[in-house]
């Protein structure tokens, strides 16, 4: 799965897209890392990775809130990532065996906040707000590692590479998004 960042960059042009203005979406984008509940992802087998089932929560989820909306966003960007991304990157190595791909994350993230201007305080208060079952470790960790820098070379992804990726994911996913709102189910989207 990518790394926080990533997830917030991808919800911030997804919003901008499809007109979200909303916290809500904001919280739900992150809830899937830092909530806790069992399976979160609902996985199912994609080649070598695990990636969210999709047509799972298109069917579990009330769409009409934007909280769903984000948890939505989340999953998409985690398919997209192991499926398309690291997929066409390294088709036949899944990455996270070694734990590199972590390091990579550490180095990135301080530069993705940077390169998109990312508002980490605001996410921090956004999160502080919310009532459910987070995992307070787990949304601290994700936190500081926003507003930590950490310098060094990364193995496996390159920042490039990686932050065009995801401003052509986030039109994808806008594009998804938009396309199940016009599908018979419970997802609702009013392009504001």
């Amino acid at each position: 799965m990518p790394n926080i960042s990533a997830h917030m960059i991808v919800a911030q042009e997804v919003a901008k897209k499809i007109n979200i203005k909303s916290d809500e979406f904001i919280k739900g984008n992150l809830l899937p890392d830092i909530i806790d509940i069992g399976d979160s992802h609902h996985k199912v087998q994609n080649g070598i990775y695990m990636v969210p089932d999709i047509e799972y929560f298109l069917q579990k989820l009330d769409f009409s809130k934007d909280l769903n909306i984000g948890y939505l966003t989340h999953l998409l960007l985690d398919k997209h990532y192991l499926s398309d991304y690291l997929g066409s990157l390294y088709p036949n190595t899944n990455i996270f065996l070694d734990g590199i791909i972590y390091k990579d994350y550490d180095y990135l993230n301080f530069l993705l906040v940077n390169r998109f201007g990312l508002n980490v305080d605001k996410l921090e208060n956004i999160l502080s707000r919310y009532d459910c079952k987070i995992l307070k470790e787990k949304l601290k960790y994700n936190i500081e590692c926003l507003k930590q820098k950490k310098d060094g070379k990364t193995k496996y992804l390159n920042f490039e590479s990686f932050a065009n990726f995801l401003l052509e994911v986030s039109d994808t996913i806008s594009k998804e998004l938009v396309e199940y709102a016009n599908k018979p189910s419970k997802l609702y989207i009013c392009i504001r």
